[in-house]
This record gives structure tokens, C-alpha cells and sequence, in this order.
């Protein structure tokens, strides 16, 4: 019986990610707010390309009719009316302006802890939350540069759509609809090549300590030289996650035939307080099994990302098409050895 030349890649990858997610449950919450700029997996990359296919994802089309509306109403205010709408204006947006920050710093605060404390625990050891919480105050700006520099790449890309977009409704002929089709396909590419490269840098930051310009340049090493992998990887975590989503509303429906048979007994009993006691506790459910899953499924993605890191960084391994093929063909061998 021939020797395998190359041991299996992901089944033990995601095996370690899929324990480690389940055993650091105390790291779900960090997920969450990691997972607001990035999840780790391609699904939200594929999403905000679905969505950019109608012009009402744009952010132009949502706030060109408020200000339409806003103007018509301006010529009909007092000049009391107006200093109190702007003082209240200015408060709302400043009160927006300093949520949109803070959660935005939290957000990278949590990337950094979850990736430090992924990576450390593979090294054997489990560090704790405020350890981990430490590591990412102090790495923010650097973590929260790249983030900015990813979301700058991602908008400017996905202006070709909106230009293909223009194009192709002005001029509704094939070849019109044919360059949106194109600028669509490049920007997912070009997207996914983005988080990849951005959650590789962030690893490089946080566990070897490297600056921003050259943990970009190591994830960008590292996707050049395994891109086959790395998508792999990526169209193995977009199935988990639309997996876990499918699992989700499977336990949701199963939970909420017994709710709703309380819920019709409470009416049928003219119950008030049973039936809206239901209605709460299956609204609260319903948000607790989705936030435990989806803290389950980020932190299960770093630390996914943090082992393929580890493992590419050495080199020792092969993209799973070429080794259907070697096995297929029984190519475990080097030619000419």
C-alpha cells in the first residue's frame, strides 16, 4: 500500500478550531464584537456583493430622499424652530459619531484578544480574557489602521460596480450588462483577496510582532504563494457558516412550536400575562441561540485562520485539489526520485 505523501490539511485544522471554539466559550462575546468589521469568514464578503447588485444598497440612494424631504420642510420653520433642529441635529450626529467610534475601537480591541488568544493556545497555553484584552488595547492603532486600510480597499473596489451600474442602466445593451457582470465577479475576487490577506496580517501582527507594513506584505506573501489553499479554506468556512445559520433557524422552529402552543393557549384562555410572557421569553431565545452561535462561528474562523497561518508559514502544505489528483492518480511520489 503506497504512502501517502501529505497528510490530511483542514480535517485536523478545523477539528482543533472546532474545540477550541467550543472549550473558550468565555471568548463568544469577544467574537461578537470582533466579528462587527471582521468575521473571519467569506459570507459577508459574498453578501455586501449580492446586495451591491441593486442600486438601493447604495448608501447615495438612502440618504438622497431624507435630505429631499428635509429641504422641502426647512422653508416652513421659525428661526426658534430652526436653532433648536440644529442644536439637535449637531447632538444626535455627535452622540452617532462617538457610538460609530467606540464601537469601531472595540471592535478592533476584540480581533487583536481573540487572535492572541487563539494563537496561544496553540502554542499549549490558554491565556486569559484580560491578558488577551490587553494585548488588544495595546495593538488598536496598528489593528485598527489595517482595518481602515481593508474597508478603503473594499469601497474603492466596489465604486466599479457603481460605475458599471451607471453604465449598464443608461445603456441597457449586452456589452453593458456584460461589464457589470465583470466588475461583480472582480470585485468578490478582489474582496475575498482582501479579507484573506487582512485576517493573515493580523495574525502576523498580534503573534509575531510584526508592523502593519510588513504583516501586510506577509499576508500578501502568503496568499500569492498558497492562494489555492487559502481559498479552499475560505469555501470551507463559507459552508460551516451557512451550515450554522441553517442549524440555527432548525432549533429556532423546533423551539417555537411548544412556545406557540402556549402562546394559543394563553389567548384561548384570555391569559394576557402567560401570552406575552411567551412572546418575550421566544423573542429572547430566539436573539440568545443566535448570538451563541454566532460566537461560536468567529471564534471557531480565527482560530481556523490562526492554525492555516501557522501551517502555510512553515510551508509543509498542499492545497486539497492537488491531492484528490495525487491520490487519484497515485502521485505520492516526487517525479524522478
Amino acid at each position: 500500500m503506497p504512502r501517502k505523501g501529505h497528510e490530511p490539511l483542514y480535517r485536523p485544522a478545523i477539528r482543533d478550531a472546532f474545540q477550541a471554539a467550543w472549550k473558550e466559550k468565555r471568548y463568544w462575546f469577544i467574537a461578537l464584537f470582533a466579528g462587527i468589521l471582521l468575521t473571519g469568514s467569506i459570507y459577508d464578503v459574498v453578501w455586501r456583493g449580492l446586495n451591491s447588485l441593486s442600486p438601493q444598497a447604495s448608501i447615495t440612494s438612502t440618504l438622497v430622499p431624507f435630505w429631499a424631504a428635509m429641504t422641502e420642510s426647512w422653508a416652513g420653520l421659525t428661526l426658534t424652530d430652526t436653532i433648536l433642529g440644529g442644536v439637535g441635529v449637531f447632538l444626535i450626529t455627535t452622540f452617532c459619531i462617538v457610538v460609530a467610534f467606540s464601537v469601531f475601537g472595540a471592535s478592533c480591541i476584540a480581533q487583536g484578544a481573540l487572535v492572541y488568544a487563539m494563537g496561544n493556545r496553540r502554542r499549549g497555553e490558554t491565556p486569559g480574557v484580560r491578558a488577551a484584552l490587553t494585548v488588544g488595547s495595546r495593538a488598536i492603532w496598528p489593528v485598527a489602521t489595517l482595518n481602515l486600510f481593508a474597508l478603503a480597499v473594499l469601497w474603492a473596489v466596489r465604486s466599479l460596480i457603481s460605475i458599471a451600474l451607471v453604465i449598464s442602466v443608461t445603456d441597457t445593451t449586452v456589452f453593458s450588462y456584460l461589464i457589470y457582470l465583470t466588475a461583480f465577479v472582480v470585485f468578490v475576487t478582489l474582496a475575498v483577496a482582501v479579507v484573506i490577506i487582512q485576517i493573515f496580517a493580523l495574525n502576523a501582527m498580534i503573534l509575531q510582532g510584526a508592523t502593519l507594513a510588513q504583516a501586510i506584505e506577509r499576508g500578501v506573501m502568503i496568499l500569492r504563494r498558497h492562494w489555492v489553499i487559502s481559498l479552499e479554506t475560505a469555501a470551507i468556512l463559507f459552508v460551516l457558516s451557512i451550515g450554522a445559520w441553517i442549524l440555527t433557524i432548525a432549533v429556532n422552529m423546533l423551539l417555537a412550536i411548544p412556545l406557540f402552543m402556549l402562546s394559543i393557549t394563553a389567548a384561548v384562555l384570555n391569559v394576557t400575562v402567560l401570552f406575552w410572557a411567551t412572546l418575550y421569553v421566544g423573542i429572547l431565545l430566539f436573539i440568545l441561540i443566535l448570538l451563541a452561535i454566532a460566537g461560536f462561528m468567529i471564534v471557531m474562523h480565527y482560530a481556523t485562520w490562526t492554525v492555516m497561518f501557522r501551517r502555510l508559514g512553515e510551508g509543509g502544505a498542499m492545497p486539497k485539489v492537488h491531492r484528490f489528483f495525487r491520490s487519484l492518480f497515485g502521485l505520492t511520489h516526487v517525479p524522478g526520485a
